[in-house]
């Protein structure tokens, strides 16, 4: 029966652990955390630079408009086009491959004819348009996505090889995980600019070859996986430490570019995108590197990711289900056949596997979900670890009721604390404290004339009326022997004044006993000597290692056996030892020295008539102890 209910425990432990997976798979796919998921997943990408060193991005450079920029040139809305014609005409001497220009020109300015001239000459620039509602507000709003784009000045735009729109898409807090591969404009889609640099770049006619299959977007044998918004996952190669510029982009100044202080070889054949750097101009964004990047940065790392094919995918939501529930029965498994210790480092050694494939993976291209496995293992832990306490705590009332059924509740509670201590074992101490034996007189020959159902069903009757009146006073019962019945006080519970408790007990249960005989007259008639003796003696557990069992020895505990063996029916005998303790609370007559067998002196004993102020006194016996007593 046991080894079945430790089965069925593990059972339930198992499908709760199950359970709980299930409900972090719920809220997986209903993306309740979603916030805290797109959060915790920036880890991964922050984790990874710290102990990968990403390729150098030598086909891209940047070309700063930064603080020494506008120092030196003035402020940026008050430049004349003339500096941009000037910085094309340079940049297409020293034979750049691509120029992109992060930079709108929407609206007239001086030297726009110079610009158009050095757009038009140079035949590699690609310039920018802006949506004028970005994607984001379109997810949040639930909206189509508009058609209208901010463009530049049509002279601009005529000498230009291509478009790109220059829209950044934070996500709902403001970072920037995401760049749209293309939006619509009418009937016409128009590429991101770190797409048309890239189609460019590698000198192809059409910047969008062909139309989006299956969640990717194809590009001169490149598949760009894209999710269900046209968006694909920039994978960023910047520095962590939040100093400078990307560590992997060469940026330079563009007034320095101007005044021919840079080698022309540092641009031969690159892309070279041109932007906003300085600390005023605005153009900056969160980025999940944990810092923030210029938008310029921002395209740069786009078109890195598509140049080099280093393409991030999420896993698919099977792989983030099954992530979940394997990790949620590994770890009720651990939680349920090892120690709260053993399976605490077991959960945590669970989470650094899971965050060890994590990376493992996010080389090879596939993003896991880091949120919710992560969380189905200490959730799974507390859960299963609530469930072994509610068990435990109901497995041992049950088991103290059960128990308690064959020995007293103190005695149980004892024995299934030192149990789980680890302490059970053989071996006592000694304690001081009072032993009551109650024995029926002339059981033998009733069990002779009464047939044996009748005598067993009469038997427990009255048993239970001693037994009864033994616990109401504080008394452990420590075993049964047939016809008698065997109790103890001050162990293995402490109990002030056992003397007198054990002595009213005793007085109460031959009192319960005349009751029940008066009231039902059909019952055979069974009388106890009770005999009550006060002492040292050993408790503890005795027997084997693998069978052991509470029990008082010694000469006190032989004493009350002794006295009780000549106790007469329906009376309570004390010794001297018992008497000095409780003479000031009973009625009593002192009687002969008892002559006990293993005793070289007579045993002093008393009978106790009754308890001094005790409203249920035998009138009886009282009037006679009084007429004795004068």
């Amino acid at each position: 029966m046991a080894g079945l209910s430790k089965k069925k425990r593990f059972l339930l432990g198992l499908i709760t652990a199950i359970a709980i997976g299930a409900t972090f798979s719920l809220v997986s796919h209903f993306n309740l955390l979603y916030g805290v998921q797109l959060r915790s997943n920036d880890f991964v990408f922050q984790a990874a630079d710290l102990y990968q060193s990403a390729e150098p991005a030598e086909e891209i450079v940047i070309v700063g408009i930064d603080d020494d920029s506008l120092e030196q040139l003035g402020h940026f809305l008050l430049w004349p086009r003339s500096y941009h014609a000037q910085l094309i005409d340079r940049l297409a001497a020293y034979q750049a491959r691509v120029i992109v220009f992060d930079v709108l020109f929407a609206e007239p300015a001086l030297a726009d004819e110079a610009l158009a001239a050095s757009i038009k000459d140079a035949g590699n620039v690609i310039l920018p348009v802006i949506q004028r509602q970005t994607a984001d507000d379109a997810r949040i709003t639930g909206a189509t996505q508009p058609t209208s784009f901010i463009r530049p000045l049509e002279m601009l735009e005529e000498g230009a090889i291509a478009l790109g729109h220059a829209n950044v898409m934070p996500d709902a807090d403001g970072t920037v995980r995401r760049l749209p591969v293309a939006l619509d404009n009418d009937d016409k889609r128009t590429p991101a600019l770190a797409l048309a640099a890239v189609a460019k770049y590698l000198r192809r006619p059409e910047v969008l070859e062909s139309p989006v299959g299956d969640k990717v977007m194809p590009l001169a044998g490149r598949s760009i996986p894209i999710d269900g918004n046209g968006e694909m996952i920039i994978n960023y190669i910047g520095n962590p430490s939040g100093t400078g510029a990307i560590a992997e982009f060469q940026t330079v100044s563009f007034v320095d570019v101007l005044d021919g202080k840079i080698e022309p070889s540092f641009f031969q054949d690159k892309i070279v995108f041109i932007g906003a750097t300085a600390t005023g101009l605005g153009d900056t964004f969160w980025t999940p590197m944990g810092r923030m990047m210029n938008g310029v940065e921002i395209h740069a790392s786009a078109a890195h990711t598509i140049l080099r094919g280093n393409f991030l995918k999420p896993a698919p939501s099977s792989v983030t289900f099954s992530s979940i529930l394997v990790l949620a029965i590994l770890c009720g498994l651990a939680v349920l056949r090892f120690s709260v210790r053993w399976a605490t480092l077991l959960a945590i050694s669970l989470g650094i596997a899971y965050f060890l494939i994590a990376f493992s993976l996010f080389d090879q291209g596939i993003v896991l979900n880091i949120l919710y496995p992560s969380l189905a293992i200490p959730g799974v832990f507390v859960g299963i670890n609530l469930y072994n306490i509610s068990s435990e705590r109901a497995e041992k009332r049950t088991l103290t009721k059960t128990f308690g059924r064959y020995v007293s509740p103190q005695v149980a509670d004892k024995i299934l604390v030192s149990l789980g201590k680890g302490e059970l074992k053989l071996g006592g101490e000694e304690h001081e404290m009072t032993v009551a034996f109650a024995d029926i007189r002339g059981f033998t020959s009733l069990s002779e004339s009464i047939p044996p159902r009748e005598l067993f069903e009469s038997l427990n009757i009255h048993l239970s009326v001693v037994v009864k009146a033994i616990l109401e006073y504080g008394g452990m019962i420590n075993k049964f022997g047939g016809d008698s019945v065997m109790a103890i006080w001050n162990v293995p519970v402490k109990a002030g004044e056992h003397a007198l408790l054990a002595t009213k007990a005793a007085v109460s249960a031959q009192r319960a006993i005349r009751e029940l005989q008066a009231n039902d007259t059909t019952l055979p008639r069974m009388e106890f000597g009770i005999g009550i003796n006060t002492g040292k003696a050993m408790a503890g557990n005795t027997g084997s290692e693998d069978r052991l069992e509470y029990s008082v020895i010694g000469d006190a505990v032989n004493t009350a056996s002794r006295i009780s063996s000549a106790t007469p029916g329906g009376k309570v005998w004390i010794s001297g030892g018992t008497f000095t303790q409780v003479k000031d609370y009973i009625l009593e007559r002192q009687l002969d020295p008892l002559v006990i067998k293993g005793k070289r002196e007579p045993v002093e004993a008393y009978e106790v008539v009754g308890i001094r102020g005790s409203l249920t006194d035998d009138p009886r016996e009282k009037t006679q102890w009084q007429a004795e007593k004068a």
